[in-house]
């Protein structure tokens, strides 16, 4: 045999071996994780819905798992400041993130850049999708989707709607029904759902798109009026009330808040399968899905990395056309 071939031959037998090596000590190593607490960093501040479903999220994985998972919040910048925390740290499984689909897709394009590159971080499930109300305060003269489209364009410019941040799911909410009614708003940014639902109770503001669960008791007592739900589907919670997209007839109409759990890019694979397992257990859990449905939201479950991958993909697409379209920047 030819000392080249040899050589060769050689070289691919050493690689095989080295590759065998890599996968046992990844298997090995899922075998013992965790074996250590977990750190999962909210990108949100303590209290309101997303820090709350977070933290149900981690209980449900202490059980899972059997180690505990310690929240972390680290609000600010749209999750950017969570965000770069977890793509810079090792990517061990032990360091996870609570963040929506919605706000990280679109922070490359509302900045201008990010702390961190797209390909550090990624999703390992998408969990649930809640849905916003546009809510109108009672005097206000439209009462339903039709109405407030008939009065925008009779009146362009002159009815404003709140929103809870500049950017904000509920910001691109109005953005994109403005866009796709044709019509022109004035958006009000508050810090916040609650400052801006206040102004909203007491006559400030006409209109805003706020948090369900937020709304939710202003509307059942009467005062708030639900015009419409942003989500594709209406919410169980409030069965009578459309969805923008059919009370408006405006196909593909849809801006609801989807939480995904992150991680740094590079987990071992036998890891990421345990915690996608894990996280998928979570969904499924009677806890989870009450937490959910408490905010009229639907648990979504797209379990495995790659469904999350693509779905994260599509989105990026779709929002950031908003953003532009929009003109949408931070502040």
């Amino acid at each position: 045999m030819k000392p080249a071939i040899v050589k060769r031959l050689t070289q691919l037998f050493f690689s095989v071996v080295l590759l065998a090596t890599i996968n046992s000590a990844a298997w090995a190593q899922a075998d013992v994780y965790p074996n250590r607490p977990i750190k999962l960093i909210i990108t949100w501040p303590v209290g309101g819905f997303a820090d709350t479903l977070g933290r149900t999220v981690a209980t449900q994985l202490s059980t899972i798992l059997g180690q505990q998972v310690v929240v972390e919040n680290r609000g600010g910048a749209n999750g950017m400041i969570g965000a770069d925390a977890v793509a810079k740290a090792a990517p061990d499984g032990y360091t996870l993130m609570f963040q929506s689909v919605t706000s990280h897709a679109i922070n490359p394009t509302m900045y201008g850049k990010t702390p961190y590159a797209d390909k550090d971080i990624a999703p390992i499930s998408v969990v649930a999708s809640v849905p916003m109300l546009l809510v109108a305060n009672p005097k206000f003269p439209a009462k339903n989707i039709g109405e407030l489209i008939t009065l925008a364009k009779k009146e362009p410019d002159t009815i404003a709607y709140a929103s809870f941040g500049n950017g904000s799911a509920s910001h691109l909410a109005g953005a994109l029904f403005t866009n796709q009614a044709g019509v022109k708003m004035t958006h009000i940014p508050y810090k916040g759902g609650a400052p801006a639902i206040t102004d909203a109770l007491g006559g400030q503001v006409p209109l805003s798109f706020s948090a369900f669960g937020l709304a939710l008791p202003h509307v059942k007592s009467g005062k708030l009026i639900a015009l419409a739900t942003t989500g594709s589907i209406r919410a169980k919670l409030l069965p009578d009330v459309p969805t923008i997209g059919e009370a408006g007839n405006l196909q593909g109409y849809e801006m609801s808040i989807v939480y995904a759990v992150w991680a740094p890019s590079g987990i071992p694979r036998p890891i990421l399968n345990k915690l996608s397992n894990a996280i998928e257990q979570v969904t499924l859990s009677s806890a989870f899905k009450e937490k959910v449905a408490s905010d009229g939201g639907e648990v979504m479950n797209l379990s495995t990395p790659a469904e999350s991958y693509v779905y994260y993909q599509k989105e990026t697409q779709r929002l950031s056309k908003i953003v532009k379209d929009g003109n949408i920047k931070a502040d």
